[in-house]
């Protein structure tokens, strides 16, 4: 045991090569899904072709995006199951990176505004996969795989925001809600979000869901209320009854105390687990802090068997982390502990238990930007271990082999990668992937090499 956490305190300290302050890493709900690609289109007001194009008469456009080109590898140096290294290198596999985001932000008038954010992401077909369960005893289920072409073009984001006086703002449309106040985890985020933080890739953006946003802000002061109407996306046979049943309702209070900024709401849908939520943001000498709390009455699991609010499960999921940055040796440390009670629903085991996560990020190393380095590690404690229906369960909702690979029991995952980047637009950088799947295994090795071509925001 002295040793199994040995190793993990060696190795939860973390990566990433952020040069922020600790506002710009953890300064507020909306700061992790910012759209700072985006360039503004400057207003013009004498009349010119550009009228006719991307400039409005009466406003602005802004028009950007990014383009995220590279190529990963990831060599097995060692492996339980396969040590022959001829063997590991003969099935490396080369991974190409090639994704873009476009943001379009218009403003017609000065209380009106319409936003689009969708992209493309290479390879362009993307294979689904479905499960057939047979019946009899020992029978294995059958899988089936389908060409879709709904992974590669992606719509992150099509609101509208419009308000009333400067009191009441509204957004309609599909978006990102930034209830949460976590990095690697944010159980408040997933409230309303269809897709959770990938803590491998913080910074990616989740998907929100459609939703009628309204914002009342009070006057004189940083405090407002948010309320969200989620109406249901499934119009299959619906009447204008079991459409409403299916709205859910949310929402949230932020009130600021000295420099802590607090968040309590709640959401609630009808025949479904209510739950309500608390986040707590603040610093301390320097020091970032922040927390999540969440609470559900019953699993969506029991709610679908029985819709009585009789004997349902107390839920609880929570979170708390810190940050820091140090400007002069350009270093910056995240970490964040989670604990996800929900041990009924599939989609909760993949972070099921005690997570922790972390990060260290070096902006250069030995005082020559043109080296930086990076750490990273992530694990997992008491995890229950899953039978083939419900690893063929975590198939059919999308999970990769990677995510498969990590499902089962407590494991631990860590990197450290350092990048030499000879010109601006090229980046090269190779380190080490420790991996234990549980703590009673040895661990596998492999030996990361990457490289960034190019790209970059616009």
């Amino acid at each position: 045991m002295k040793k199994t956490l040995t190793i993990l305190f060696l190795s939860i300290f973390t990566f990433s090569l952020f040069s922020q302050s600790d506002d710009d890493l953890f300064g507020g709900d909306d700061d992790f899904f910012t759209d700072d690609s985006i360039v503004e289109v400057p207003d013009v007001s004498a009349k010119n072709d550009l009228s006719k194009g991307v400039i409005f008469d009466s406003g602005s456009i802004k028009v950007g995006g990014s383009l995220t080109a590279g190529l990963t590898t990831n060599t097995v140096l060692y492996s339980p199951e396969e040590n022959d290294f001829g063997e590991n290198l003969k099935n490396t596999k080369l991974t190409p990176d090639l994704s873009a985001l476009l943001s379009v932000d218009a403003r017609p008038t000065e209380t009106l505004r319409i936003y689009t954010k969708f992209g493309l992401a290479y390879p362009f077909v993307n294979k689904a996969y479905s499960v057939t369960y047979q019946t009899g005893a020992g029978q294995m289920p059958s899988f089936n795989t389908t060409t879709t072409l709904t992974d590669w073009f992606k719509l992150k984001e099509l609101f509208t925001d419009f308000s009333i006086k400067d009191t009441a703002f509204f957004r309609f449309g599909i978006h990102t809600v930034t209830w949460g106040a976590g990095y690697f985890f944010s159980p408040v985020s997933d409230m309303i979000n269809t897709s959770s933080i990938d803590p491998e890739n913080p910074e990616k953006q989740v998907d929100g869901a459609l939703n009628l946003r309204t914002q009342i802000v009070f006057p004189g002061s940083q405090n407002c209320l948010w309320f969200y109407v989620i109406p249901s996306t499934d119009f299959t046979n619906q009447t204008a009854e079991t459409y409403a049943r299916d709205t859910a309702f949310a929402g949230k209070a932020d009130i600021l105390i000295g420099n802590w900024e607090l968040g309590l709401g709640g959401l609630f849908k009808y025949q479904n687990a209510p739950k309500v939520m608390l986040t707590a943001t603040g610093s301390l000498k320097k020091v970032s802090f922040f927390g999540e709390l969440v609470y559900s009455y019953g699993a969506a699991k029991e709610w679908a068997e029985n819709t009585d609010w009789d004997d349902k499960t107390n839920i609880i999921q929570a979170t708390a982390g810190l940050s820091y940055y140090w400007k002069d040796p350009m270093i910056t440390l995240a970490a964040q502990y989670y604990f996800n009670g929900n041990d009924k629903d599939l989609e909760s085991h993949l972070i099921g238990g005690h997570n922790l996560a972390a990060m260290v990020n070096f902006g250069k190393i030995l005082g020559n930007k043109d080296f930086t380095a990076s750490l990273f590690a992530m694990a997992n404690f008491g995890r229950e271990e899953y039978d083939d229906m419900e690893i063929a369960a975590f198939k059919m909702m999308g999970a990769s082999d990677s995510d498969l690979s990590k499902i089962s029991g407590s494991s631990l995952m860590s990197t450290a990668m350092i990048y030499y980047s000879p010109i601006n637009d090229l980046k090269f950088g190779m380190g080490p992937v420790l991996t234990f799947k549980t703590f009673d295994e040895k661990p596998t090795l492999a030996m990361k090499l990457t490289a960034t071509l190019g790209g970059g925001k616009f």
